[in-house]
């Protein structure tokens, strides 16, 4: 079965169950998670009436929105980080829930020779061969470019890389990049790969370097709407977990 067939299945139960007046869900979240919870969030608000409000901004950026006084119904980041905001009484304290893992990769601009991401030497000759290689911005809270800033340190490159780099707000800016031709290379979420352009995807960065981060769901409050928490069960649901996976997540 497709993951739009799983959905409507799935979507067709909630409409039943449905509250009786439309409910404004926002939800503050993690741009890595953008296409499969956009994609689930159309056929909810089609189901039940209800509408999902959403800011998307890097790791970082959410943690400093949330930290800066936001109160998002449903905060989306990853996992380290919503347990350290529910410790500190700024999301529900009750445990986050796991929508799903993704790894960083390596994109390529179309017409672009493929570089070796097979291994940390053949990913190293390839970063000093290119001509542009787009990350996140550190600076930014941008999760893949703080991981990959230190990647690039470790392997020598940091000198090699700076007058090549192009730091992008966000994963799917960088994205954005590549798919215009202005960087050759581009380093962040698969899921943001796959979002923009999945047929430029290389592959995952070798294991020796990788980042697997695992995205999670809080409440910004006990006091979450049925909306909202029916919202997140969707997500959970084999429905929800279909359109994750598609998007590129484990």
């Amino acid at each position: 079965m497709k993951p739009a067939q799983h959905a409507a299945i799935a979507l067709g139960l909630l409409g039943m169950i449905s509250v009786a007046s439309a409910a404004e869900i926002t939800v503050l979240s993690a741009a890595a998670v953008q296409a499969p919870i956009t994609e689930v969030a159309e056929q909810f608000e089609r189901s039940t009436g209800h509408h999902v409000r959403f800011e998307f901004s890097t790791a970082g950026g959410v943690d400093g929105k949330v930290k800066a006084g936001a109160h998002p119904d449903i905060v989306i980041n990853a996992r380290e980080r919503l347990d350290a905001l529910a410790a500190a009484k700024l999301v529900d304290a009750a445990p986050a829930r796991n929508l799903g893992m993704v790894q960083i990769g390596i994109a390529v601009r179309k017409g672009g020779v493929r570089p070796d991401v097979s291994s940390v030497a053949g990913l190293k000759a390839s970063l000093q061969k290119a001509q542009t290689v787009a990350y996140g911005d550190p600076q930014k809270g941008a999760t893949t470019g703080i991981h990959f800033a230190k990647m690039i340190d470790k392997m020598g490159l940091t000198e090699d890389l700076k007058g090549k780099s192009l730091l992008a707000a966000n994963g799917l800016e960088v994205m954005r990049l590549v798919a215009k031709g202005d960087a050759e290379l581009g380093v962040t979420q698969i899921s943001e790969i796959m979002h923009i352009q999945g047929d430029t995807l290389v592959g995952p960065l070798p294991e020796e370097l990788q980042l697997t981060s695992t995205y999670s769901a809080a409440f910004g409050s006990e006091a979450a709407s049925p909306a909202a928490r029916q919202f997140v069960e969707l997500l959970l649901s084999p429905a929800g977990r279909e359109q994750f996976k598609h998007a590129g997540f484990q």
